[in-house]
């Protein structure tokens, strides 16, 4: 919030929302394939990688927020 009470919306370009989700899809796909490698079932791989992903993105979605600031 700014001083006067407005909220404040931080407009991001198209591109830079693509590329963090795609590197979250990037450490979910990672993450299956090692729960997996490991003696894990499937579904455990899809439980681990649906996890990565969110974290992954949603951590870089934060940074994005930090880096744009003006």
């Amino acid at each position: 919030m700014t001083s006067s009470g407005t909220t404040t919306i931080c407009v991001h370009p198209v591109r830079d929302i693509i590329i963090v989700m795609l590197v979250g899809v990037v450490a979910g796909l990672l993450s299956f394939i090692v729960v997996t490698e490991l003696g894990g079932t499937a579904l455990d791989g899809l439980t681990k990688a649906g996890t990565a992903c969110l974290a992954v993105a949603g951590a870089g979605l934060i940074v994005l927020q930090y880096l744009k600031r003006t």
